[in-house]
């Protein structure tokens, strides 16, 4: 498998399943895409999302379960039942709809655990070995990097500038590393932003 970020805006996600892990599929899809959940019983936590909720018994029948994913750019199986969940994913394949399963055979999509910021977002997945792991790697993340967000914009800004200053595009680099590398601007990043500019004005642009 490769990483992928797709974007799902406006686009149907069918999730089959009630329970917690659905709510935790929903959850990873909602608000971007229109996201449908499906199951015989749907907890209160999924309802409260504001996603489509059709409270219904789902069966192994292959034409039932076509009528549901219609139109659906992306389907979760997240039922208890680990036969119906791949019943799902065959009907799936059949229509050349990705598939992820929470629980059975495996799909050809996986879910990864996600950092974000407001400007970049990082997956991380160890395709099912350790669920554990993803989720240590993003508390580590969010714990030792709090001025990515910042540094991301500095480096735009920079960017943009040393455009209009150094025409040669190899020593613009070589300064926006020297900036990304620079512990003193991080440090200035984690108590005042225009201190870390004033600095970085004036050791790499006079």
């Amino acid at each position: 498998m490769i990483p992928l970020i797709h974007d799902l805006s406006g686009k149907s996600v069918t999730i089959f399943g009630g329970g917690r892990v659905a709510f935790r599929k929903a959850s990873f899809f909602h608000p971007e895409a229109a996201v449908t959940v499906i199951g015989r019983s749907i907890d209160e936590e999924i309802i409260k999302l504001g996603v489509t909720c059709i409270t219904k018994e789902v069966c192994a029948g292959r034409e039932s379960i076509a009528d549901f994913i219609k139109g659906s750019a992306l389907v979760v199986a997240a039922t208890s039942d680990k036969k119906l969940n791949n019943v799902i994913g065959e009907v799936c394949r059949e229509r050349g709809i990705p598939f992820n399963n929470a629980d059975g055979d495996p799909g050809d999509i996986m879910i990864p655990s996600v950092v974000r910021g407001k400007n970049y977002m990082i997956a991380i997945s160890t395709e099912g070995k350790s669920p554990a792991i993803p989720r240590y790697i993003r508390h580590l993340l969010e714990k030792e990097c709090r001025g990515i967000d910042d540094m991301i914009e500095l480096q735009s800004e920079f960017r943009e500038t040393l455009k209009n200053e150094i025409p040669d595009q190899d020593e613009r680099n070589r300064i926006l590393r020297e900036i990304l590398e620079d512990e003193t601007v991080w440090g200035h990043l984690e108590t005042d932003k225009r201190a870390a500019v004033e600095y970085i004005t004036r050791k790499y642009l006079r």
